[in-house]
């Protein structure tokens, strides 16, 4: 099985769609809200956001590669969901500026990663791992932001 640079260009033309999406809430109006927000003391969140969006893209881009090739059309939705929901999710932030309701549509995340997972242990077991331990990370996102609605209440 060779690379399919089809499934490679719809992967990639997904991830761009989802990064487009989220840039649109980079404003500096934005941004100024944002950071004059109360943090919480241990905000490991702010410092490494942009990074893990890197990875994040990185990791769900070749996940989307892999279903696209081996047809798997279930992992392909979620998959796809998920992409663009990582994609929104900054952009709801920025034009509610509401924690709460940010924070409650984030319940969607852990409502759908576990079913990928475990769609995704059929096609392999490192991708599988790998969106589990992205819904980790999304409960410690989770978690953050709960602190900063208490906080900015």
């Amino acid at each position: 099985m060779g690379f399919n640079v089809i499934a490679f260009l719809c992967a990639l033309g997904c991830c761009l769609i989802s990064i487009f999406i989220a840039g649109k809430s980079q404003s500096k109006d934005y941004q100024e809200w944002f950071s004059g927000l109360k943090h919480p003391d241990n905000a490991f969140l702010l410092k490494i956001m942009h990074y893990l969006g890197i990875v994040v893209y990185l990791i769900f881009g070749f996940i989307l590669y892999s279903v696209i090739v081996r047809s798997d059309i279930v992992s392909l939705v979620l998959t796809v969901v998920v992409i663009m929901l990582v994609g929104l999710s900054p952009l709801l932030l920025d034009k509610t500026r509401n924690l709460k309701t940010f924070f409650y549509v984030m319940f969607i995340f852990p409502a759908i990663l576990p079913v990928l997972a475990f769609a995704l242990l059929q096609t392999g077991l490192v991708y599988a791992i790998s969106v589990i331990a992205y819904f980790l990370w999304i409960l410690y996102e989770m978690s953050y932001f709960y602190r900063l609605m208490k906080l900015n209440r």
